[in-house]
């Protein structure tokens, strides 16, 4: 059963990918792709994705549910700790990753991950080396960005931010469940809060 949850939601999220040319001109589709077998971890947030049921038709409700499916079996994580977030936003964000060096499907190529942020949560001012383009599969949030305007987005519209550009998230209108592509030098290291190095 975890494999066959995987393999319908990676199907799910290429796509997604394809069907949005701005997904895919970020990330051409890997190429070498293979089945990791990893293990499970739970955290509350994999409850609360479980428990959001998905509204519509189109790729993006198609991967929120292919999501849903998997969320008992992937391995969930937290990048921050309670001293840099505090306790309430480790209990209402989580992300795994779908694929990438070390996700459930492996490569060398890219890195995918599913995130998730509870509503009412601020994502405060953080950066990263990699590369990043987020896309909205189900909910909305409010990104702020150094040198881009502001926006609010909801499905199917994507956010990208360029090497080490400072970034914040605030899900003022409920929460926010996103497929989040890494890309060039960087992908192997993890987001720090601040705007600066």
């Amino acid at each position: 059963m975890t494999k066959q949850a995987f393999d319908a939601l990676l199907l799910a999220a290429k796509a997604l990918t394809n069907e949005l040319p701005e997904v895919a001109d970020f990330m051409p589709w890997p190429e070498d792709l293979r089945w990791a077998g990893i293990g499970h971890s739970d955290i509350p947030a994999r409850t609360q994705v479980q428990n959001w049921q998905s509204e519509g038709v189109g790729s993006a409700a198609d991967l929120h549910r292919a999501v849903q499916s998997a969320a008992p079996y992937a391995d969930w994580a937290r990048t921050y700790t309670e001293a840099e977030v505090g306790k309430h936003f480790l209990e209402n964000y989580g992300y795994f990753e779908l694929f990438g060096p070390t996700g459930h499907f492996q490569t060398t190529q890219a890195r995918a991950y599913i995130a998730y942020w509870n509503g009412g949560l601020r994502y405060e001012w953080h950066h990263h080396e990699a590369e990043e383009l987020y896309v909205v599969v189900s909910g909305s949030g409010l990104f702020l960005s150094e040198s881009d305007e502001n926006a609010l987005l909801i499905r199917d519209e994507t956010r990208l931010h360029r090497s080490n550009q400072p970034h914040a998230m605030h899900l003022t209108h409920g929460p926010i469940l996103t497929y989040v592509l890494w890309r060039g030098t960087g992908v192997d290291k993890p987001a720090k809060m601040g705007r600066a190095w």
